[in-house]
């Protein structure tokens, strides 16, 4: 079946496991049915052949110490009815002059019997010839041996008829007992089906719910160990979607706060501006002064808003490029060097080794300047920055540490989110619009690596940077 045609298909689950475990039992009693017909018969053949070989040997001795005749009075016609009646066969007696002397059913005492199969057996030619009839019946031809030679044959015909009437009987106990086990099965398998589903609907009619924006309801871990493992990866993903969309409304409402405040700023400036009738040119220049910020400060929110949504797209295109590490942070390290020196913040650089890695060098370098710049900006006057690059045969590692203001403990999982500050006063009076650790974390996990912190409220923060030297695609 091709992939369109089992697209097509539209059968619940439910009716699917109920079909299947009624079609194998059906397949079970049927195979089994048979595997006990063709046994039960074939045992019952092999019994009544043990059964015609034996009762041949003793009638062989009681013919032979008759003298292969049966004109004498004697208890032999007897035994031969008993063994004829007790086989339900039919037996006859065969003199060497291929005569009938003894038939059970008398039709054909003092005939000739003259056949290929009786011919071989008298002549010696055959041992005995035992083989079924077509019309239900097991003849057997076995010779009457003497001390001269072969006197005779006793030719046993028995018949199958009891066998075929137990058979049937078997039958019709099988057929009832079969109908009995479909029906337990039949049963067992819509329990089976509707137990099977029962977690199913209850995740359906949640998803249908998580559709409208309900996160919130959760499914309880129960039924089969298959179940229970796609019930808990379900309530994992609803905890996920539930943390994002809190986050979706909390980034919403801080873009809202963050291009609110600058606007909000310059229009009080305006407003005081207009109202002030004796205003004069110095205060003028201050005030325009002050609007020029506000909107340097508006276009570095938005700026950073537009740089988070191109990093947050999986297809942002990644320019992949063997950069030398070592020279990209000097570049950057000159850029941020003068920024230090104003406050007295010494910067250092170590490098262990000459690195060269695969990286979009615009994305890393904007990732780098972000940890480094406020490795200085939350750093104490006169403090330090340290910045080492190592690496190994697998990965580069850059640290930037610093003797900074630190980030207390219950801080450190939100320092990446978008619009998180530590201090908010602090930040702002820095130029910081709380975006930078967010595009950082972004960048590294494009370039595949990853980003730790170390910190201590009050005795600085340590980030340590791990990235792939050589880029492997998925």
């Amino acid at each position: 079946m091709s992939k369109n045609k089992l697209k097509k298909v539209n059968i619940s689950l439910k009716f699917f496991i109920i079909a299947s475990i009624i079609v194998i039992c059906v397949f079970v009693v049927g195979v089994t049915y048979n595997v006990f017909d063709k046994v039960y018969y074939k045992e019952y053949k092999e019994a009544i052949k043990a059964d015609m070989l034996e009762n041949s040997r003793i009638l062989q001795d009681k013919l032979l110490d008759n003298g292969m005749t049966m004109d004498t009075p004697t208890d032999l016609n007897l035994d031969i009815d008993s063994v004829a009646a007790m086989l339900d066969a039919r037996i006859m007696i065969v003199n060497e002059e291929y005569r009938v002397i003894k038939d059970t059913y008398v039709e054909r005492v003092n005939s000739i019997v003259v056949n290929s199969d009786v011919i071989h057996v008298m002549s010696g030619k055959a041992e005995y010839y035992m083989d079924e009839l077509p019309d239900g019946y097991i003849r057997y031809i076995c010779p009457v041996v003497g001390e001269e030679g072969v006197d005779g044959v006793i030719i046993m015909i028995a018949s199958l008829d009891e066998a075929k009437k137990i058979e049937g009987n078997a039958d019709r106990q099988t057929i009832i007992f079969g109908a009995l086990v479909m029906f337990v099965c039949a049963i067992i398998a819509v329990i089976i089906g509707i137990l099977s589903v029962r977690s199913m609907k209850i995740m359906n009619r949640h998803m249908e719910e998580a559709k409208e924006g309900g996160f919130d309801e959760r499914i309880p871990v129960q039924g089969f160990k298959e179940m229970r493992a796609l019930t808990e990866n379900y309530n994992d993903t609803m905890n996920k979607l539930a943390v994002l969309d809190s986050t979706r409304q909390e980034f919403v409402s801080n873009v809202s706060h963050e291009l609110k405040t600058p606007i909000t700023s310059m229009k009080v400036l305006a407003e005081s501006l207009i109202q002030n009738e004796e205003a004069d040119l110095p205060m003028y220049k201050e005030f325009m002064s002050d609007i020029s910020e506000e909107i340097e400060r508006e276009s570095k929110i938005i700026s950073d808003l537009l740089t988070l949504v191109k990093m947050d797209k999986k297809s942002a295109a990644m320019n992949i490029e063997e950069i030398d590490i070592n020279a990209l942070l000097e570049v950057i390290l000159k850029r941020v060097i003068p920024i230090a020196n104003s406050r007295g913040i010494e910067i250092t650089y170590e490098s262990y080794r000459e690195v060269k890695a695969d990286i979009d060098e615009v994305k890393f370098s904007l990732a780098l300047t972000n940890i480094i710049e406020n490795a200085v900006k939350y750093n104490v006057d006169n403090g330090w920055v340290k910045v080492t690059l190592n690496a190994d045969h697998k990965n580069f590692y850059i640290k930037v540490a610093d003797s900074g203001v630190g980030i207390p403990d219950d801080c450190k999982e939100q320092v990446f989110e978008r619009f998180y500050r530590v201090d908010k006063a602090r930040s702002r009076d820095t130029g910081g619009t709380g975006l930078g650790l967010a595009i950082t974390k972004n960048v590294i996990l494009m370039h595949k690596g990853t980003i730790k912190l170390y910190s201590e409220s009050g005795e600085g923060s340590t980030f340590t940077i791990k990235i792939p030297i050589k880029r492997v695609e998925s």
